[in-house]
């Protein structure tokens, strides 16, 4: 959809402001709130805007609403002082297609309906090893899936079904230096969680407020003395904070205690790994993110920084990519050496950051 934006002058001087390539927008949609981004038409960068004195001027964003955005859609632009939109959003019938030729991408959604119900859950990325070497490369991808519809019979007696996800994350450490190039470990780790994204708390700046609480499971797929795997129950509070202009602060502290743990092998995990992940991450949803983990165990802390800066700032309409680079300094990155302490740096791309 296309949003038409007015930028007014009451003055009696020009005024010049410079608008984002990308302006993130709060969508809410009563039951999810999250934030989407509009593409300024045009390509460029960065657009100067020329005010005219007791005049306006018109810039277009295109802006794609995600699949589960349906019925009373209230949207918002955060970094622009706009008033708020509300939209009432249909589905389109297979209907609607009849005579008409179905882009590809489109298609998919039409034939496998429940594809709505599909969103990412933590970040996706493939990084090189750069210090020690490649041997220390490293990938992962993750997604969950709304068991229930929220707009369901079972839904409207019991709302929390449709705050119900399963999710599957895969990390996996690649030794890229040896010539059969092996996968040194991997982590499995599907999960089912519960997943309330949005609740109000009243208070200035603070622009989210959710909670997310479940059980996973991780192991490496290995066998004899080489296997690992225990479990999680975990909770995780979740809070974004305004700082002032397009900068925001998401603050998440993990607490987490061990379920049926393989004692033959790992039994000693909770020593290095520990009941606590404090993560950290100051945002321009434009620009520059830097994200934090800490983990606090009996045998020391663990800290991982993640650097990201989305790449069509710095290349125009080219990658629809994040440049990522990522330090690991402690233990337990992978099942399999968690006992082992490591200092990666590491160098990349991400998707989702």
């Amino acid at each position: 959809m296309a949003l038409e934006l007015y930028l007014h002058n009451n003055t009696d001087a020009v005024i010049s402001r410079e608008l984002p390539l990308r302006a993130p927008c709060r969508i809410d949609t009563g039951r999810t709130q999250r934030t989407i981004y509009a593409e300024l038409s045009g390509g460029q960068a960065m657009s100067r805007v020329d005010i005219p004195e007791q005049g306006f001027a018109r810039r277009q964003y295109r802006l794609y609403l995600p699949a589960y955005a349906m019925g009373t859609v209230h949207l918002k632009l955060l970094t622009l002082e706009t008033n708020a939109l509300t939209l009432s959003v249909e589905k389109p019938s297979s209907e609607a297609w009849q005579g008409e030729q179905v882009p590809l991408d489109e298609g998919p959604t039409m034939i496998q309906s429940f594809l709505d119900n599909f969103s990412v859950h933590e970040p996706m990325y493939f990084l090189l090893g750069v210090d020690p070497g490649i041997e220390q490369s490293k990938f992962q991808f993750s997604f969950k899936y709304r068991l229930f519809n929220p707009d369901g019979d079972l839904a409207a007696i019991a709302p929390m079904v449709s705050s119900l996800y399963l999710g599957y994350t895969q990390r996996s450490v690649w030794d890229l230096k040896s010539a059969s190039q092996p996968f040194d470990d991997t982590s499995y780790m599907p999960e089912i969680f519960f997943e309330l994204p949005k609740i109000d708390l009243n208070i200035d700046r603070i622009t989210a407020f959710g909670l997310r609480a479940g059980f996973m499971h991780e192991s490496n797929g290995k066998a004899g003395n080489e296997s690992r795997s225990t479990n999680y129950v975990y909770l995780e509070p979740i809070m974004g904070i305004h700082l002032g202009g397009p900068f925001f602060l998401k603050i998440a502290p993990k607490i987490y205690t061990y379920v049926n743990n393989n004692d033959d092998t790992n039994a000693d995990l909770k020593d290095y790994r520990g009941y606590f992940d404090l993560a950290t991450e100051i945002i321009d949803p434009d620009g520059l993110a830097l994200e934090s983990h800490l983990w606090w165990a009996d045998k020391g802390a663990t800290l991982q920084l993640d650097l990201s800066y989305p790449m069509p700032r710095l290349l125009p309409l080219s990658l629809s990519l994040y440049l990522h680079a990522q330090y690991f300094s402690g233990y337990a990155e992978t099942l399999l050496h968690y006992d082992q302490r490591q200092d990666v740096f590491r160098l990349g791309f991400s998707i989702v950051r």
